[in-house]
């Protein structure tokens, strides 16, 4: 597929084209930052912010989501099927967390069919980071602030210009009748991705860390690592990549649906067994899960460590944990 060439104004009536044809939705200043939120004009799009607040993963692992409705005689009725949707102005590092969800989901033996349904429906457009926040770190976990893995099209920010680079035929689609790029077009592309990158100095070894972390399972350092910590549960409602979740049903004047609700592996109740039994009952054991599950269990389950870099729990974190110095400890740990 070959990268293209976009104007602003191309641009601009790209996106108001697809909100009158689909639920577009794209980064909207508000007073909690900059959030996501379904747009019908070009002209509400923010991009000023390095990233949004929340992540995007709730466009395909929405925060609730019915997963059965039952008849008044309590028979099981499948909802509707989701709408198609664009999501315009995902970072790569968001993108990245959404391609593990649905590898997560869907693949290694997986068929998680609500996953499938809303990746399939949806097309991902990512805008290239042109610099970055102290507290990212996509490069040190094998992202870049121009990576592709999980988009449909990449676009890259020149200036009057974008470079519009299709990763998926979703994506080819949408710019198929655009001019092809320039060499400078790519030149200029290579120098702001070796700019930003050069932003980003951390690198960890996540092969190493693999290694490590089944021998450090007994290690003291989770009892030190887990004194700040407040089990709010912050840090994994705003990870692009955490996946747990609770099933409840829900009767509401008479009517009664079977839904999914994000749960945190950081709550004391989370891991308790039916027979009362909690595996899981000191925060050392819940603070320990969540390290290994980012850069162990995930990586045997799923080929893939579920840390993209964005720095949400770094900045949402109340008691000021950062991920990057935990890392840190476990890896210097005996």
């Amino acid at each position: 597929m070959k990268p293209r060439i976009i104007t602003r104004k191309q641009l601009s009536e790209l996106l108001d084209r697809l909100a009158q044809e689909v639920c577009l939705y794209a980064p909207v200043r508000d007073r909690t930052g900059t959030s996501w939120a379904k747009i019908s004009r070009a002209d509400e799009v923010c991009l000023e912010a390095v990233n949004t607040v929340e992540p995007a993963k709730g466009f395909v692992f929405p925060r609730c989501e019915v997963l059965l409705r039952f008849d008044p005689q309590g028979n099981p009725v499948e909802p509707e099927p989701p709408p198609e949707q664009v999501v315009f102005g995902i970072r790569p590092c968001d993108a990245r967390g959404i391609a593990f969800l649905v590898k997560f989901y869907t693949q290694e033996g997986r068929t998680d069919p609500y996953v499938k349904a809303r990746r399939q429906k949806t097309t991902l457009i990512g805008v290239a980071c042109s610099r970055t926040a102290p507290t990212c770190f996509c490069l040190g976990v094998g992202g870049s602030p121009q990576g592709s893995e999980g988009l449909d099209l990449l676009l890259v920010d020149l200036g009057d210009e974008l470079l519009a680079e299709p990763v998926t035929d979703k994506g080819e689609k949408l710019v198929a009748d655009l001019p092809a790029a320039g060499e400078k077009h790519l030149t200029a592309a290579a120098e702001q991705k070796k700019k930003v990158e050069a932003e980003i100095s951390l690198r960890i070894d996540t092969g190493r860390l693999r290694e490590l972390l089944p021998g450090l399972y007994e290690s003291g350092v989770w009892q030190a690592l887990a004194l700040t910590c407040v089990n709010c549960g912050a840090c994994t409602f705003l990870c692009p990549t955490c996946h747990c979740f609770d099933v409840t049903d829900e009767t509401i004047r008479g009517r009664t649906v079977r839904c999914r609700v994000w749960d945190s592996c950081q709550f004391t109740l989370y891991s308790r067994h039916a027979s009362g039994h909690n595996p899981r009952l000191d925060p050392a054991s819940r603070y320990r899960n969540r390290i290994m599950d980012k850069f162990y269990y995930t990586v045997e389950q799923a080929g893939m460590v579920s840390c993209v870099g964005c720095g949400r729990c770094i900045i949402s974190c109340p008691a000021g944990i950062d991920i990057r110095q935990t890392v840190r400890k476990v890896q210097d740990a005996k």
